[in-house]
């Protein structure tokens, strides 16, 4: 964390293009909070649900997913993020990091490099370049993530530059310390790279491309990844939207055996006005060797699924979920036999600003 802090001081150090160009700092603060409680109809007893979900992981008893508080701070030429949250998606997809740092959902900071603003350095923690889920789960079509977002990271540290090179595309390169880590790993000698590119040919269609190539162990482990998501978001017309997403992932490690995963989600929104919805999903997960996700088993995961979620608008800060997620494979039970599970998750988040 002593060199990010320390790139953090530098960039923050960069001179301004002018005084004439220079307007006060603009700062908003907002909270987020996210109650739910789930009934696994499959086992009655409360506890934790499967090993690689991240979310809303908590069954037979009510929970905070996530408890956030973020500043933000913004000028023409600079700006900075901090989000501070707790929840049982810090404890579970925060689990490998220090105590102190799982209080962390994003700080960083970021300086743009040309007039135009078109190109910006940030530094910090940051939020993924890989998908189009997130922590928050009001800003997502379903409540519950779907398996290739479960098991891709939600944030990363270190370094990205982004260029906005007209209105249809995006581009932005990292240089991070691993697979979704704020500690670097101890030992390891390299970064990790990523690289996203995103077209908007319009307003109503987005497709993104984003790639990583790293660890997520120390160095004499000799271990990488190699990691490719795609994904398409389409707003078919006024009340129906479409997102489709791909992830392929190869870990190399020693020998000739190299394990490869992919796992794939399609979701269909309809927005029957504006405060009510319903989205459907199905998903399939496909990691027999435990490359990048960790099952119940020794036999892996080969989990596909159905999901039906309807949304209710209440007033201006408050939204009312309630989702029924099936899922079957071999991951779900303690043995290699094939098992199925259903989940009821119901929530209720408040966003103020």
């Amino acid at each position: 964390m002593k060199k990010i802090i320390i790139l953090c001081l530098l960039t923050c150090s960069f001179p301004t293009f002018g005084q004439e160009d220079e307007k006060p700092i603009q700062w908003d603060i907002s909270g987020f909070v996210d109650l739910y409680y789930g009934q696994d109809f499959r086992e009655p007893l409360a506890g934790d649900r499967f090993p690689f979900l991240y979310n809303h992981n908590r069954k037979n008893r009510p929970s905070i997913n996530l408890a956030l508080v973020t500043v933000q701070l913004k000028s023409k030429y600079f700006r900075a993020n901090l989000g501070i949250q707790q929840g049982t998606y810090a404890q579970d997809n925060l689990s490998e990091e220090p105590k102190a740092l799982r209080w962390i959902h994003q700080a960083n900071v970021g300086v743009a490099l040309d007039q135009n603003q078109s190109l910006w350095l940030d530094v910090g923690v940051l939020p993924s370049h890989i998908g189009f889920e997130n922590a928050i789960s009001t800003k997502n079509l379903t409540l519950s993530r779907s398996l290739i977002a479960e098991n891709s990271p939600y944030f990363e540290t270190g370094a990205r530059l982004k260029w906005k090179m007209n209105q249809r595309w995006d581009f932005a390169f990292l240089v991070l310390n691993g697979w979704q880590r704020i500690r670097f790993i101890p030992g390891k000698a390299a970064p990790s790279f990523g690289t996203r590119a995103t077209y908007t040919p319009n307003e109503n269609t987005t497709l993104n491309w984003s790639t990583f190539l790293g660890t997520d162990q120390p160095a004499e482990s000799g271990t990488y990844l190699y990691f490719s998501n795609l994904f398409g978001k389409f707003r078919l017309d006024q009340k129906w939207n479409l997102i489709i997403g791909l992830d392929v992932g190869n870990r190399t490690v020693e020998g000739d055996f190299n394990p490869t995963w992919w796992g794939t989600s399609l979701i269909l929104q309809r927005q029957f006005s504006g405060k009510f919805a319903s989205a459907i999903r199905y998903e399939y997960y496909h990691d027999p060797f435990q490359a990048i996700a960790t099952s119940l088993n020794n036999w892996g995961i080969e989990t596909g699924g159905i999901s039906l979620n309807t949304d209710w608008t209440l007033g201006k800060v408050a939204i009312l979920r309630l989702e029924g997620r099936y899922l079957t494979g071999p991951s779900l039970g303690q043995d290699n036999g094939n098992s199925t599970d259903f989940f009821l998750l119901g929530s209720i988040a408040f966003t103020l600003n």
